[in-house]
């Protein structure tokens, strides 16, 4: 009975690590590259976050393939210059905006592409009022001319409305995407389907 319950664990053992072998199998110039281009996808999302905050439209370009799309389940822009010019009519009506990635999980798929999912939060204000927003960015990398940038990033959102409507019980409604001088709608988190494609494996 032990020596079938040791045949077994030791089963499992193989199975677990059979998912990384790839790594382990790689030689030390590989790994220390892979946790480079970890460092510099992580390095991408927190510029990503101050640029846009600082709003410095030019070098937030930079940060996206010249093919680049940014979107959500309602609209999409594609081309770097586009990428640009919806960031910076969004966030005209607001005078400072605050953009916090809190956690990231990459999964590199070769030396040059790569995909990730950030768990964010938001504060956007004006003279008028304070939207805060929980969000998740599912993201797609590419490395163009020596540089990890975004191919792809698609943001969803948990709720997106004004602090007081929030303290107001707002997280209880069904539509909780609800930013002003824009219809009210569904959010897309919790996304239990997994319908949204893009999340690292």
């Amino acid at each position: 009975m032990r020596c079938r319950a040791a045949r077994a664990a030791l089963r499992l053992v193989s199975l677990y690590c059979l998912q990384y072998y790839r790594w382990v199998s790689e030689s030390l110039e590989q790994r220390v590259r892979r946790l480079e281009d970890r460092l510099a996808i992580n390095d991408l999302v927190v510029h990503y976050a101050t640029l846009l905050d600082d709003a410095q439209w030019d070098a937030l370009g930079e940060l996206f393939t010249t093919d680049g799309v940014f979107g959500s389940p309602h609209s999409t822009t594609t081309g770097r210059a586009a990428v640009v010019e919806n960031f910076r009519v969004k966030h005209a009506p607001f005078t400072w905006t605050w953009h916090d990635p809190h956690g990231h999980a990459v999964e590199l798929i070769d030396d040059d592409h790569a995909r990730g999912t950030v768990i964010g939060y938001a504060e956007l204000g004006n003279d008028e009022t304070t939207v805060v927003t929980s969000i998740r960015y599912l993201d797609e990398y590419r490395r163009e001319d020596g540089r990890w940038r975004f191919a792809r990033r698609t943001v969803l959102s948990l709720y997106g409305m004004s602090v007081d409507e929030r303290s107001a019980g707002g997280l209880q409604q069904r539509e909780r995407r609800r930013w002003p001088g824009r219809p009210t709608g569904l959010a897309e988190l919790p996304d239990y389907q997994r319908a949204h494609p893009g999340y690292p494996g």
